[in-house]
């Protein structure tokens, strides 16, 4: 399918100036944009990326924009595109009206679409601080760290025990969840800088943290929790019972543990799952879990749980481990207790049991995922302290440990989390590590990623939105799947993905005013659908209630309103080059299709040459100037193409874009050329053969009336 801007057509938009101009306006309105509350999925977002504007950027089918919006504040943006847990979608204000935003497969989409984009622009980053930092730990923290310090001008070093780079997500996520060449296009986003890389090295064998400190300016320690945390009870120790971080990086390795044909799982949270679920990948074909938990208590992710079920594994709720029995050194089964309680009323960690009630479950081989926690031994007799838990001493306000120039991030010191809250905690020390070596302080200057956000929608608000499905995504059948470690989910193809991306609201993209410009003349509450703009003494315009429609500022009559995520100027001034020079002897009519992409552009339908596209997410951001501009560059005649009002985005905007059709073609008609050469083009079908048509008896009243000449 075609894009929405064809990037083959000559005449058409180039990415690269739209990228010019697209980036030139968001960093002229980044500071505004942050003045405001955020919207919800942002603000969710532990590094707060700004999902509104690249999912507005893919549902106009300019994703070399997108990739700059997510890898901006995110370096392992393709590792979140396969596991992040999407707390933005768990946020997004679509829940109270149908379903959320499909985010993580629409990040997904961008990053497997612009990989050629992306690799051209790696390169080496000059060393320009004349200071090295080094760094333990490869994974989502210190990756993010090396790649921040490094943009700083910084040499940087990585120390990694594993033989590759990528940490606990290259060791312990299974491959069927992040597959190691998706993984691999983050790391070499990052090393490509010119960083120092040291794999299997371990701290305290191959080198002592003492010989790092004394090599480096600053050092980081960025370890994760890579150690299993193992169970006090009878018969735990010998054969046939496993831990599940070692046993993740048998998987990930390639080496194949013996299991036998029966398999029990202890743990409900997500480790769990990837040890059941690798377990039926290594050919066992039962495998069971046993939990404290309820279902509903599980700390596993809901659908994580569901896939297994699916993958025919089985839960035990609410039982716990009580001993582990065998004969001789074969482990025979676990015998289980009844779980009466997991929290206690003020919602504490504090489990309860019935030990009347008891239960065997036989099993070959045991693994044990009820915890992990930092490997810490290299730093005894170091100057970095370690409590009494076996914990890094540190200070949340600075990121440095008890020693001077020593600094933490990830889970060694944050505990469990997720990949992208460890990269927000490399954010912060990589920021830390900087302001300590330009000798200035770092308490209350590191970046907080707490954010005010937007309220839900209004009521009101909600009505007028039309319901739309979330585009599902598919995966391999159950029976197929378990058969090797392949990833099973496939994730959209393009048509799927624009379709996906036109359900964004846009919050936090919408209207803002300039006040010193404003007349309150009741303009834009007299337009808006949406009932967003307040007048007072001047125009407020309430975020909670803008959709981002842009219908507003072409109409204000003192261009006081602009649009935080687009450029209100952005298809006038693209115009010159979309039409090119004019061959006054040409045959065809050149026509100019303003083509709204949230529903006709997804049908990507291909047009003559002579019929030039410019997308636009909405006609409502169609102003007479930008049809008048087009024919002022030459065009023989300008259409607006729109959906119909049945599939339109924003209800309450068709008579508006009439109007302004209607207004210029009185204008054109002033200046003596035919009405006829403007026109406003929907069709009866949302196909792709309708569309087409209709752009063609356009251009076809066009050639009738002849070629403009100059």
């Amino acid at each position: 399918m075609s894009d929405v801007i064809s990037k083959d057509e000559e005449h058409e938009m180039s990415a690269d100036s739209a990228v010019e101009k697209k980036g030139t306006h968001l960093e002229r309105m980044a500071p505004v944009k942050d003045s405001r509350p955020y919207s919800p999925c942002r603000a969710a977002c532990p590094v707060n990326t700004d999902v509104q504007a690249y999912v507005g950027f893919i549902a106009q089918g300019r994703y070399n924009e997108a990739f700059e919006v997510i890898r901006s504040v995110n370096p392992i943006a393709s590792v979140c595109s396969m596991i992040c847990h999407h707390p933005c979608e768990q946020s997004c204000r679509r829940c109270n009206v149908d379903e959320p935003l499909a985010v993580r497969p629409l990040k997904r989409f961008v990053l497997e679409s612009t990989t050629e984009y992306r690799r051209n622009k790696r390169k080496l980053v000059e060393k320009t601080k004349g200071k090295s930092i080094g760094i333990v730990g490869s994974g989502p923290s210190g990756l993010t760290a090396a790649n921040d310090l490094a943009d700083l001008g910084y040499q940087v070093s990585i120390y990694e025990r594993h033989p590759v780079l990528g940490g606990m997500l290259a060791s312990a996520i299974p491959p069927y969840r992040l597959p190691r060449k998706t993984l691999q296009e983050d790391i070499d986003d990052v090393i490509s800088k010119g960083i120092e890389v040291r794999t299997g090295c371990e701290i305290g064998r191959d080198i002592t943290i003492s010989d790092i400190i004394s090599k480096h300016d600053a050092v980081l320690l960025a370890l994760g929790l890579s150690q299993s945390r193992s169970l006090n009870i009878p018969g735990v120790d010998g054969p046939g019972v496993l831990l599940a971080i070692p046993f993740l990086e048998d998987v990930a390795f390639g080496r194949k543990p013996a299991l036998g044909g029966r398999v029990l799982v202890i743990g409900g949270g997500n480790v769990a799952m990837d040890v059941a679920r690798s377990a039926r990948r290594l050919g066992v074909n039962n495998v069971e879990m046993i939990c404290l938990e309820s279902a509903e208590e599980m700390p596993a992710w809901k659908w994580e749980v569901d896939e297994a079920v699916e993958e025919g594994i089985s839960i035990h709720h609410r039982w716990g481990p009580k001993a582990v029995s065998r004969e001789g050194d074969k482990v025979k089964g676990l015998e289980v207790v009844k779980v009466t309680q997991v929290f206690d009323t003020n919602g504490r960690f504090s489990p309860a049991f019935d030990n009347n009630q008891t239960k065997f479950i036989e099993a070959d081989t045991i693994i044990i995922t009820i915890g992990q926690m930092a490997n810490v031994s290299f730093l005894k007799d170091s100057p970095v302290q370690v409590d009494e838990r076996g914990r890094v001493v540190w200070d949340p306000k600075t990121h440095m440990s008890s020693a001077r120039g020593v600094f933490c991030s990830g889970e060694v010191v944050t505990g469990p989390g997720s990949a992208i809250a460890a990269a927000a905690s490399g954010h912060r020390s990589a920021m830390a590590i900087h302001l300590y070596l330009q000798g200035e302080n770092i308490e209350g200057r590191l970046p907080s990623y707490e954010k005010e956000k937007i309220p839900q929608l209004p009521s009101e608000v909600v009505e007028r939105i039309t319901k739309e499905p979330r585009m599902k995504i598919k995966h391999l059948p159950p029976e197929t799947r378990c058969s090797s470690f392949t990833a099973f989910e496939f994730n959209y193809d393009e048509e799927e993905a624009l379709k996906e991306a036109g359900r964004c609201r846009g919050c936090g993209g919408g209207a803002v005013v300039d006040t010193k410009k404003c007349m309150a003349c009741l303009t834009c509450q007299r337009v808006c659908p949406y009932g967003a703009p307040v007048v007072t003494s001047v125009s407020e315009i309430r975020p909670e209630y803008c959709q981002a429609c842009g219908l507003c500022a072409p109409e204000c009559p003192g261009e006081a309103i602009s649009m935080v995520s687009y450029d209100v100027r952005e298809f006038r001034d693209a115009l010159p080059s979309v039409i090119g020079s004019v061959d006054p002897k040409r045959q065809d009519p050149v026509i100019v299709a303003f083509l709204c992409s949230h529903h006709v552009g997804v049908l990507g339908f291909s047009l003559p040459e002579n019929i030039r596209k410019v997308a636009v997410h909405c006609t409502s951001r169609i102003d007479v100037n930008d049809l008048l501009k087009a024919l002022e560059c030459g065009a023989d005649g300008v259409a607006v193409v729109r959906c119909s009002s049945a599939t339109c985005k924003y209800k309450g905007i068709e008579n508006r874009v009439k109007a302004r059709v209607e207004r210029t073609k009185q204008l054109v008609s002033m200046l003596g050329m035919e009405a006829g050469r403007v026109g406003i083009l929907t069709a009866d079908s949302n196909d792709v053969a309708s569309y087409s048509s209709v752009c063609e008896e356009f251009a076809n009243g066009i050639r009738q009336m002849g070629l403009r000449t100059r």
